[in-house]
């Protein structure tokens, strides 16, 4: 039996295990047709040979399938684990309410007619919810299609995954599938068939009435039988539960790949910050995969193709990749891929390119290897040019295109004779294909190890993906563990914050400001310009007033005392025209700073994961360069430092064309000072925006020039 997890008690696996390691299950609703929803269950446990007991509940039939059938749940003799329900909506409560009444420790709910049509299906579920919670009784569904443990034989589902004589049951593997919707987990079941790959185990959570995603991710996390996980994922409740069931996974080396639904942001509401207009729910979520570090996959191909070829197991040690091409234009792609999914092309000894070039005098031996068309009569050198990556290269990562070789039959030949014999020859490299041929063909290539794409670039890109995970996989990461969160960051709700307020609070979390003066008059502001030393600049500090430049409420390069005073009767007479009904606090004085990279950082509560950090490049043209990064708060200084070498403009912090580098760990810093002030305040604060936040020259720290806080 899986372990009771000990991460921050957010899971307990005696929940989840009833749905895999029931003795027992009862089909309520158990139908005589076998290809009926309430039948499929029952032939799938007899065609299986299930070894626990079946009880198909059937008022009007005393056999279901050969199987004794029960009028009623109540009627079983014995005692009943996980219940089946297949009834229409109106009788799903009465079952549930059946199943605590009987102890039934977890049900499986595939009716349809719930929260997914609206507020009166919202109800009922609420109601069958209720009863499970309750009961300590938990749910999967409704409005699934099930699950299986294909090991055990238990097939509480009514997917088509059976023959009627048993002859096209599940297929088993290393693989385990959560998903949210049923007709997707259908489907990817069929497409990793078909890829020659089997299942561990296979679920369909549906509305997620009870156990949801993140419950069953970290079962599987714990689980002997699967070591990669594939995810179809629409939303959650809990974001803490997602985030620690996907470091569950990351800690017992098991590879997540992962396949959103809604990359749009419509139904994103504006915000009035940058962070939240650059944000959107995809954007976030992106920055999210890659805190976690789970693979998220473009599209269902994707989605196959690398959880498969991670189930092979073999993952390169560094990001580097040999490559061999009987198309010169071919390998020139292959290398152009390499370089921007980051994958290193580095080339062979310049010895072992001198004997290459003797077998291929007018190819290439540097890496793309192109022994140009001499290998329609040699086939030999293919072989040769592989092995010479793998051994002189150290490569254990070759890719090979090889256009049609499958389709001719004659090159299919010598490719067999000379190039398939490498993978017993060498059984640890990765070696992946990109090549045409017939499926029984492609099948009998895969079954010797190779893992085979008709489209050059889906080869790199699960080459890149198993890169990627490697150091995950071996375990040569220590991960930081997720910082506690403060409770004196926690500022008060209700009142608006002016710009003063907003940089006192965040100056309170750790991050640095520039120095300056709230002035309520224009003596006032021209002794505190006299104090912070000139030049300085002027703002207009009010908590109405967001965009203080556009209505001229802003005075740059201030450097005598007439113009300090000027600008401040400038500044509230602009201001008090433009927003006559803003409460206005007086005029910021502050120090003006010049040098430094300028940079944004922000606060956006995303709906679905809560407060997500921002860090951007450009201060005023963050939205045109959009060269930004996002992580859920609340998160380590080492994650900070990866969100920033993962912007395009990371190479300006580390100092270009004689530039001094700039203080990096200081911003570093700040970025995870930010993390625990979202995670300290995310029932107040919607919004943070700290823009522009300079970084200084290296040792001389960072600071925010402008701060903005949104209340919710």
């Amino acid at each position: 039996m899986a372990k009771k997890s000990s991460h921050q008690g957010l899971f307990d696996a005696k929940m989840v295990a009833p749905f895999f390691e029931s003795k027992s299950l009862a089909v309520i609703g158990a139908s005589t047709d076998p290809v009926k929803q309430g039948g499929r269950p029952v032939r799938y446990s007899v065609a299986s040979g299930f070894k626990g007991r079946v009880y198909p509940i059937n008022p009007n039939a005393d056999m279901v399938q050969g199987v004794k059938a029960y009028p009623s749940l109540l009627a079983v003799p014995g005692k009943v684990e996980c219940a089946f329900i297949a009834l229409p909506e109106p009788a799903v409560e009465a079952a549930v309410l059946e199943c605590a009444a009987k102890g039934v420790k977890a049900v499986v709910i595939i009716s349809a007619g719930f929260a997914e049509v609206g507020l009166i299906g919202r109800r009922a579920q609420e109601r069958i919810a209720a009863i499970g919670a309750e009961a300590g009784m938990s749910l999967v569904g409704p409005n699934c299609m099930g699950l299986m443990d294909i090991k055990r034989n238990f097939f509480p589902t009514f997917a088509p995954i059976f023959g009627f004589n048993g002859e096209e049951r599940p297929k088993l593997g290393n693989i385990s599938l959560v998903s949210q919707s049923g007709a997707f987990g259908a489907h990817a079941y069929e497409l990793v068939r078909a890829r020659g790959a089997g299942f561990a185990k296979w679920v369909t959570t549906g509305n997620q009435c009870g156990v949801e995603i993140s419950d069953f991710v970290a079962y599987l996390a714990d689980d002997k039988e699967t070591d990669v996980i594939m995810v179809y994922y629409e939303g959650c409740r809990d974001a803490d539960k997602l985030m620690e069931s996907f470091r569950m996974a990351r800690a017992s080396g098991k590879p997540v790949v992962l396949l959103k639904a809604g990359r749009s942001e419509t139904g994103v509401k504006a915000a009035v910050s940058h962070t939240g207009s650059m944000a959107g729910s995809d954007a976030a979520f992106d920055g999210f995969c890659e805190q976690m570090g789970v693979h998220r996959a473009d599209t269902v191909g994707e989605l196959m193709d690398i959880g498969v070829a991670a189930a092979q197991g073999k993952y390169p040690s560094d990001k580097s990749v040999g490559l061999v091409s009987i198309s010169g234009g071919a390998g020139a792609l292959m290398a152009d891929y390499c370089d921007e999914l980051g994958l290193k092309v580095p080339p062979l000894p310049k010895k072992v390119q001198a004997k290459l070039m003797k077998l291929f005098p007018f190819g290439s031996a540097l890496n793309p290897i192109d022994p140009t068309a001499l290998w329609g009569q040699d086939m030999s050198v293919l072989a040769d040019s592989m092995e010479a990556l793998i051994k002189a290269g150290k490569h254990d990562a070759v890719v090979l295109f090889g256009s049609t070789i499958g389709i001719n039959e004659i090159n299919r030949v010598r490719f067999k004779e000379h190039v398939i014999p490498l993978r017993k020859k060498h059984p640890k490299p990765l070696m992946v294909l990109s090549l045409l041929g017939a499926p029984e063909l492609i099948a009998e290539w895969s079954d010797e190890g190779f893992l085979i794409y008709e489209d050059a670039r889906r080869a790199i890109e699960v080459v890149a993906a198993l890169a990627k995970f490697g150091p995950m996989v071996r375990g040569d990461i220590k991960y930081p563990a997720r910082p506690t969160v403060p409770k004196n960051l926690k500022i008060k709700p209700g009142k608006k914050l002016n710009e003063a307020d907003a940089m006192k609070a965040l100056e309170k979390a750790g991050i640095k400001f520039v120095r300056r003066r709230l002035a309520s008059s224009r003596k006032a502001a021209i002794e505190a310009a006299g104090k912070l030393g000139y030049p300085v600049v002027a703002k207009i500090a009010s908590a109405d007033i967001l965009h203080k430049s556009d209505m001229g409420g802003v005075a740059l390069g201030l450097e005598t005392k007439a113009q300090a005073g000027a600008a401040f009767d400038a500044i509230m007479k602009r201001s008090k025209k433009a927003a006559p009904k803003a409460a206005i606090d007086g005029v910021l004085i502050a120090k003006q700073m010049g040098g430094g990279v300028e940079t944004i950082l922000g606060v956006h509560n995303d709906p679905g994961l809560g407060p997500v950090v921002m860090f951007g490049m450009g201060g005023i043209f963050v939205e045109v360069y959009k060269d930004v990064a996002f992580r859920v708060a609340p998160f380590s200084i080492a994650e900070a430092r990866a969100m920033i070498r993962s912007v395009k403009g990371y190479p300006i912090l580390t100092g270009l064309r004689g530039q001094k580098a700039s203080d990096v760990e200081a911003l570093a810093k700040a970025l995870h000072q930010l993390s625990l002030f979202a995670a300290a305040n995310v029932d107040t604060v919607n919004s943070v925006d700290i823009n522009p936040f300079v970084v200084l020259p290296k040792g001389k720290g960072a600071l925010g020039l402008d701060a903005l806080i949104e209340l919710k």
